[in-house]
């Protein structure tokens, strides 16, 4: 080999020491990069790359609460609504406690007191002071119960709790982190999951790059808002941080049924009612000092019912007097032939009379109270029977605390209590006939004015829709057996031109509207749509229209009554009835069967 190719050979040799001193580095540190990342996938070693590490602002996240206010959170919902917070107890304003919470509280302005009664008596408390009162016997707190805000009343929850099966919770400090709160009424079963790792984070948006509202430990249990996005889910944790996390950070989803909140028992009253036999009442109508002298014209019909109301007592002015016309004789007579008698106390004999006013007041409250049950024992009275009529909707709440307050007077005086009210309408809801129910002994449906002489149109007393809405509506709310359905015993004559304007309207007991259909030629007929007969005819000046109540109808009314199991039936009134109606009616409420004969 000649020395030129021996040094070429060397050359080369060189040269491929130095290509492969190069290469070999290079792919030692691609194989090592590809096992580490090999390792990194299977460890999840750079998992967290790209997230973002940012705070949110939860005082923004929140809407800027101050720092005495607690934002509300409803369903993992933000909603906008704050809360107040004082010493570390929430309030709320007295109009919410009733719209929210309990509908029960109420706020009497000219005592300056917060009420709640139940059973054992009536609760109050007075703005600021850190104890409230059972009937006058003191009892601590630790806190107030309310207080004024200007002329708003704030409650505290803690309070209201005492009385009401909610639950709350609240969270936060006010300074380094926002005050918020979840109030609940209602309790089902909630979607939850783990989480699987700690430093995990909920964030603002469902994105790496959100902001961190809360970073989380390895087990904690998230509320499921929303699972729709596959690679995000919208939680909620333990302290009402509400936000996104990664699915694939939270174990499977499960149900976790909530334990409702019912330590509070419903409210008990002692109520001295027989709810073993079923109540036959008749109204007696009575002015003046006939009452002894009217029962006697109406005798006959007494054998037919077990429990009577006379007129006898009213409101007689502003202060709360009541007036009487009662007598002593007329009970011992009703008494002698097994017959209750409620004397009946209404606000329609003297309508100068300002009802709010009475009711309004504590005092005159009381006082009413106070003659009532006096009157009931001099007489030796089995009941009192309350016909409050055209309350308006503003003295709903004093006239429902008057109820509340009278019958815990009066069943401790052995007194059976009833309340009258309307067919349950959108109009007289402040009625409240759901805390009647609970405190009275009987709810008496006024079922009839379906049309009344002030009506636009000429139409039924007492149509069997209108009746059965009646019933229904009411045991939505009371007992059955507290539940007593009133009949009509009268009809309403309606006199129209040919543009159905009414010209007169006459008002009937229930024979005599029959006897003016039959004198002037009339030929009434079923009418299905109802439940009573129709009868028309012409007379001078219009059309004459008659919706009677007889037999048939009220057979198609008690039918209705019967299959809904109430308390009984009252009737109004007691002079207009007819043998063949009272008998209908004692027939469907005694231990036998109505008879053909009386169905006729």
């Amino acid at each position: 080999m000649s020395y030129n190719s021996s040094r070429q050979a060397r050359r080369r040799r060189r040269y491929r020491r130095r290509i492969l001193q190069a290469v070999i580095p290079v792919a030692v540190a691609m194989v090592l990069i590809g096992v580490i990342l090999l390792i990194a996938q299977s460890t999840g070693l750079f998992e967290d790359w790209g997230y973002s590490s940012k705070q949110a602002d939860l005082y923004e996240y929140f809407g800027q609460p101050g720092a005495d206010e607690a934002v509300i959170v409803e369903n993992g919902e933000i909603t906008g609504e704050k809360i107040k917070v004082n010493n570390g107890r929430m309030y709320v304003p007295y109009e919410t406690v009733i719209e929210k919470y309990n509908p029960n509280f109420y706020w009497e302005a000219v005592s300056n007191r917060l009420l709640y009664t139940t059973g054992e008596g009536v609760y109050s408390a007075t703005p600021g002071d850190n104890y409230y009162n059972l009937d006058g016997t003191g009892i601590q707190s630790g806190y107030p119960a309310c207080y004024m805000e200007g002329d708003v009343l704030m409650v505290c929850l803690d309070y209201v709790r005492v009385f009401t099966n909610f639950e709350y919770k609240l969270f936060g400090n006010g300074s380094k982190e926002p005050f918020r709160a979840e109030i609940k009424n209602e309790w089902s079963t909630q979607v939850v999951a783990d989480v699987k790792k700690d430093d995990v984070a909920i964030r603002r948006e469902p994105d790496k790059e959100g902001d961190v509202l809360k970073e989380l430990r390895k087990g904690s249990t998230l509320l499921v808002i929303d699972s729709e996005n596959e690679k995000w889910m919208k939680v909620m944790s333990d302290d009402l941080i509400t936000g996104y996390i990664e699915t694939k950070h939270l174990g499977d989803k499960y149900d976790r049924p909530e334990t409702p909140v019912n330590d509070v028992a419903p409210i008990s009253i002692a109520q001295v009612a027989d709810y073993s036999q079923p109540v036959v009442l008749a109204w007696h109508n009575v002015t003046g000092d006939g009452s002894v002298s009217s029962l006697k014209d109406n005798e006959k019909y007494l054998s037919y019912i077990n429990t009577i109301s006379p007129t006898w007592f009213s409101l007689a002015d502003d202060t709360g007097a009541v007036d009487s016309i009662a007598s002593s004789a007329y009970v011992q007579t009703c008494h002698a032939k097994g017959i209750k008698v409620w004397g009946l106390v209404s606000n329609l004999t003297h309508p100068e009379v300002n009802t709010t006013a009475v009711l309004s007041d504590p005092d005159k409250r009381a006082y009413v109270t106070e003659q009532l049950l006096t009157y009931a024992n001099q007489l030796g009275l089995d009941g009192i029977n309350l016909d409050f009529e055209s309350i308006p909707s503003d003295a709903g709440p004093a006239y429902v605390q008057f109820i509340r307050e009278f019958c815990l007077k009066a069943h401790a005086a052995n007194l059976v209590v009833s309340v009258d009210n309307y067919v349950p309408k959108e109009y007289s809801m402040h009625y409240n006939r759901m805390e009647q129910g609970v405190f009275a002994d009987y709810v008496i449906i006024m079922g009839y004015d379906e049309h009344t002489s002030a009506s636009d149109e000429a139409g039924s007393v007492a149509s069997i829709g209108f009746v059965t809405e009646g019933i229904e509506k009411t045991l939505e709310e009371v007992p059955k057996e507290k539940v007593i359905n009133a009949l009509p015993f009268y009809v309403r004559s309606w006199t129209v031109d040919e543009n159905e304007k009414i010209l007169d309207v006459q008002t009937y007991a229930m024979s005599k509207a029959a006897e003016v259909a039959s004198a002037a030629g009339a030929t009434p007929v079923w009418d299905e749509g109802t439940g009573q007969n129709y009868a028309e005819w012409q007379q001078e000046g219009g059309t004459c229209k008659m919706w009677l109540e007889d037999v048939q109808s009220l057979k198609a009314k008690l039918d209705v009554m019967k299959a809904h199991d109430i308390g009984g039936a009252a009737v109004w009134q007691l002079a207009f009835g007819t043998d063949e109606a009272f008998a209908l009616v004692n027939g469907y409420y005694s231990s036998a069967a109505p008879t053909e004969t009386q169905t006729e």
